[in-house]
C-alpha cells in the first residue's frame, strides 16, 4: 500500500510540474511588444489565445498565440515568440 501512495505521489508531483512549466510559457510583455509591432503593420482587435504548441523554433522560451483583422478585415492567426536575451518574432499560421 506504501508503494503505491509513493507512486500516486510522484505521478502527481510530475503532472503538477508539467502544468506549471506549460502555463509559465507565456510572456504578457513580449506579448505586448509583439501586439505593437502587429498594430504598427496595421493589424487590429488583437486577441492573446494562450500558449502556442509547435508554432516557435525550438529556441524560443515563450509561445504566445493570437489572433487578430489584417487591414482588409481577414481574420489571421499566429504566434509571438521570444527567448532569453532574444528579440521578439511574430510568425502567422
Amino acid at each position: 500500500m506504501k508503494y503505491l501512495k509513493n507512486k500516486l505521489s510522484n505521478a502527481i508531483y510530475t503532472l503538477l510540474c508539467v502544468v506549471i512549466l506549460c502555463t509559465s510559457c507565456t510572456s504578457s510583455n513580449d506579448f505586448g511588444k509583439g501586439k505593437n509591432q502587429l498594430q504598427q503593420q496595421g493589424y487590429t482587435n488583437i486577441k492573446d489565445t494562450g500558449y502556442s504548441w509547435f508554432c516557435c523554433d525550438e529556441k524560443d522560451t515563450f509561445s504566445t498565440g493570437f489572433n487578430a483583422l489584417d487591414k482588409q478585415g481577414n481574420e489571421v492567426k499566429g504566434c509571438i515568440c521570444s527567448g532569453v536575451l532574444k528579440g521578439v518574432t511574430v510568425r502567422f499560421e
